[in-house]
């Protein structure tokens, strides 16, 4: 009796870690940072204003086949994460679109907020509440913003509703597309433009 040989490989049971985006929320208070967080993690718009509250600072959320871990802070980067691998890779700003008055408070802030953040992480915009009549324009908001001066790092803004459920998943897709799997590990794409 002879031995066989296998050309099958040998499962070992251990399997390779699951690559993970590292996405930071972050906004001024009543912005609906909460708001637009629970409906990425369970589908489900939030119509009270006290109903959309997070129970925890860190909530895990795959969308298009990306895993992604959500931090949402009211402040920098540095303070939610001690471990330097883990920095956030991608940043999200949520804006009260309904509120033109604030925009330049939201401005002062973000500012704040970037020279703060470690890197160049690229950087969504979500302009909340767009189901509201006082709802100001894409265009008005990205002005008032100042995104034109933001050249670091690709930026984009959409009009959501964390009532509704409009544009957060569109927003998360182009923030999905600015990265690619290289080792293990999500890399921004390069080349691609700030609009």
């Amino acid at each position: 009796m002879g031995g066989s040989l296998s050309c099958r490989k040998r499962d070992t049971g251990v399997t390779a870690p699951t690559p993970i985006l590292q996405v930071r929320f972050f906004g001024l208070p009543d912005s609906g940072k909460s708001s637009v967080v629970r409906f990425l993690t369970t589908g489900v718009p939030s119509l009270k204003s006290k109903e959309g509250e997070v129970d925890n600072d860190m909530q895990w959320v795959t969308h298009r086949k990306v895993k992604m871990v959500l931090w949402l802070s009211e402040t920098s980067v540095q303070k939610e994460i001690a471990n330097e691998g883990e920095v956030a890779r991608a940043l999200v700003y949520i804006v009260d679109g309904s509120i033109p008055e604030k925009l330049a408070e939201a401005k002062e802030y973000l500012k704040q907020q970037l020279e703060q953040t470690a890197g160049a992480p690229n950087l969504l915009i979500l302009l909340n509440k767009c189901d509201k009549h006082s709802f100001i324009f894409l265009e008005e908001a990205h002005d008032a913003l100042g995104l034109d001066k933001i050249r670091d790092r690709h930026v984009r803004i959409y009009a959501c509703s964390a009532a509704t459920g409009e544009g957060i998943h569109e927003g998360l897709d182009w923030l999905c597309s600015l990265f690619q799997l290289e080792k293990g590990t999500y890399i921004s794409r390069t080349g691609k433009s700030n609009t």
